[in-house]
């Protein structure tokens, strides 16, 4: 499994999974699955600890060009990265920072958090505390039925739809 996306749009979060080495057509198609889903302003979840990618500099430019492609302003990225690697995920966040908070960990469970106060920051500006709260706890409770998924391998994509998890 290099690559699984996932696109959530109740929760404006975009989750990147990757494994395994990882080819420039891989990381060339999630980008261009991105700038057509236009979810340059979603908060994006990269986790890359257990994926190896050698891209030249110039690799990593193109797929930061490919995600300006929309004109939305960018929302943030956290990217997780096992201690020992990273350089990818440094890299593109030095490109990138001033496009949009952008930092990099090596948890999920600090990722999130980091993401859920950016976003909660965000919704408090736009409107009362109150009402972001309400809204902040039931989004948590809520779950995506327009979310989708995309695996890609290569230049193969496989898109299908996530179920709601039945307790």
């Amino acid at each position: 499994m290099p690559i699984y996306v996932e696109i959530s749009p109740l929760h404006r979060l975009v989750t990147i999974v990757a494994r395994g080495t990882l080819t420039s057509d891989e990381v060339r198609g999630t980008a261009q699955k991105l700038a057509e889903a236009r979810v340059r302003r979603f908060a994006k979840i990269v986790e890359v600890a257990g994926a190896h990618l050698d891209l030249a500099p110039a690799d990593i430019a193109q797929f930061a060009q490919t995600l300006r492609g929309d004109p939305d302003k960018r929302g943030p990225i956290a990217f997780i990265v096992a201690a020992d690697r990273g350089t990818f995920a440094r890299q593109f966040a030095a490109a990138t920072a001033h496009e949009g908070p952008v930092d990099i960990f090596h948890s999920l469970h600090a990722a999130r958090s980091w993401v859920a106060r950016i976003q909660q920051a965000g919704c408090q500006a736009a409107a009362g505390h109150a009402t972001t709260q309400a809204a902040t706890i039931e989004a948590n409770l809520v779950s995506d039925p327009g979310r989708q998924g995309t695996m890609i391998r290569g230049t193969r994509h496989r898109e299908f739809t996530t179920r709601e998890l039945v307790s």
